[in-house]
């Protein structure tokens, strides 16, 4: 049932935002040769733009419901095995070659893996899938400054209740940007100039608070389809402004990025700590 995740990566400018510290891409000193270190997303949850569906004469935000929200069938499709081979059916990993905390810049990629059902986890990179390579480099800060954060007028209010987007700063990782399709197993989705920013995980155990950000075009997200309810349905009747959608004037719900319309994404991962 779920696809295996997949990154497709094409290396592109990183852009710093007024709080947002920028990535050194230049300088590398060698010490990239060292073991790895590598972190499953062992959980990813949309929390920007949300996605709605109608139902009679209302229009559902069903980002966070329940078993059959978005956010729990992506949840639903992490967990899955549904082969019951012992192996996950989705996963997707996070490899720092090595992980660094003295603020140098340093390589992490990013590859579809086998990932085991069992604890503690083991992972193995796919061999035929394709890999990429991002610069990272680790910071200590200080008040407003982020490791990574959202564009300034690409986000909207969906009212109390509902989780933020995080804002990873203090002790915290960055990216440059890079295009992927980012596929969950229940939806696959092309994004471009997507950045990684996280609290700097520990070498074991799970780290949360991590924030991916990339754009996706409204052309592409009128080709994406999946079912709903047993009916096809496209990412764009979904979304606020979208073709189709039931949803219309949201407040920074349809943005624009190098001349295209569409949406900036602002999904949440955690860090899940593998063995290679």
């Amino acid at each position: 049932m779920p696809a295996r995740a997949a990154f497709l990566l094409s290396l592109t400018a990183f852009a710093a935002q007024a709080a947002e510290v920028p990535v050194d891409v230049v300088h590398f000193d060698g010490f990239e040769t060292a073991a790895p270190t590598a972190f499953r997303l062992g959980q990813l949850a949309l929390r920007d733009p949300h996605v709605f569906y109608p139902a009679g004469p209302l229009c559902l935000d069903v980002t966070d419901v329940a078993s059959i929200g978005l956010n729990a069938q992506i949840a639903a499709s992490l967990a899955a095995d549904d082969d019951a081979n012992g192996t996950l059916d989705s996963s997707a990993i996070l490899v720092f070659k090595p992980l660094r905390t003295d603020g140098a810049p340093g390589r992490v990629a990013t590859t579809p893996a086998d990932c085991s059902v069992a604890s503690p986890q083991t992972c193995a990179p796919q061999a035929t899938a394709p890999q990429s390579t991002r610069t990272y480099r680790a910071f200590s800060l200080s008040g407003s400054d982020r490791c990574l954060e959202p564009l300034a007028g690409t986000t909207s209010s969906w009212g109390g209740g509902v989780p933020a987007i995080p804002l990873p700063g203090g002790t915290c990782y960055g990216t440059t940007a890079a295009d992927l399709v980012l596929d969950t197993g229940a939806l696959a989705v092309p994004l471009f100039d997507t950045s990684f920013g996280a609290p700097l995980p520990a070498a074991a155990g799970s780290t949360g608070g991590g924030l991916m950000r990339g754009f996706l075009r409204a052309s592409d997200a009128a080709l994406v389809t999946f079912d709903v309810n047993g009916s096809p349905a496209t990412l764009a009747s979904l979304l606020p402004g979208g073709a189709g959608s039931c949803k219309a004037n949201v407040a920074g719900g349809v943005d624009t990025w190098r001349g295209e319309t569409g949406w900036w994404f602002y999904f949440e991962y955690r860090q899940d700590a593998v063995t290679l």
